[in-house]
């Protein structure tokens, strides 16, 4: 009798598509981030903390936004970060920012799951300022523009999402996904576990731990630019489905 109910589990067809539903998540996330990051000759090693992270922080904005109709859905998750730091000495500051734009595209494909394609823009910025007496490294020695970066690509992905009910307060959404496959990044992965909890009967708080590695590289000599990044860390957010 169990494996029978498996099997129908298993098997059960996607939900009827009927009208659509607009579900908005805003979101926080602590990030910490491990790695290497360089640029021309100048690779720098990436070890910052929560604290590290929001001390230097100007502004940020996370959220997602999606469109489904129980059958298919479009989805958009919008990170970004600005920071500004300055060194000890208040002689050389530091701006830049850090972001990406994912939209794709889903289907389902069980009671409980979901498949996913899409693409990934990703896009780095730095800028270095000497106040007074400061010294830039040697790799970013040279006129104004050599001491900004900028650089954007974008990363083909596929992925899932699992929404797994444990009862009418409690359900746990797994998201996973890999990309770049050389055409971006060398590789990208997004995993992101998160627990909701029922709060309304059209809202829930959505509490998770998301981890994103990228690594990418691309250019030589003057135009060598290297990103070799995992950002992981606890998120909070709410979800209203309208």
């Amino acid at each position: 009798r169990t494996l029978a109910l498996a099997t129908t589990v298993l098997l059960a067809t996607p939900a009827a598509a009927t009208g659509w539903d607009i579900v908005a998540t805003p979101y926080f996330m602590a990030p910490n981030m491990d790695g290497k990051m360089g640029i021309r000759r100048f690779d720098a090693t990436v070890d910052a903390s929560p604290s590290d992270v929001f001390s230097n922080l100007n502004w940020g904005i996370m959220g997602s936004l999606e469109a489904n109709n129980g059958d298919w859905g479009f989805n958009l998750d919008v990170n970004y970060m600005n920071i500004d730091a300055t060194d000890d000495d208040q002689r050389l500051s530091v701006n830049g920012h850090q972001a990406s734009y994912t939209g794709i595209v889903l289907k389902r494909v069980h009671r409980y799951a979901w498949v996913y394609a899409g693409a990934r823009y990703n896009n780095l910025g730095v800028d270095l300022e000497c106040q007074g007496g400061c010294t830039i490294p040697p790799a970013l020695r040279g006129s104004d523009a050599d001491r900004s970066r900028s650089k954007g690509w974008v990363d083909p992905l596929v992925g899932f999402r699992a929404e797994l009910p444990f009862n009418d307060t409690l359900d746990l959404t797994v998201i996973a996904d890999v990309g770049g496959f050389g055409a971006g990044s060398k590789i990208s992965v997004n995993v992101w576990p998160q627990l909701g909890i029922r709060i309304g009967g059209s809202s829930k708080a959505m509490v998770g731990y998301r981890i994103i590695y990228v690594d990418y590289e691309s250019g030589t000599g003057p135009d060598r630019f290297l990103y070799d990044v995992a950002t992981f860390g606890p998120t909070i957010g709410v979800q209203f489905r309208f």
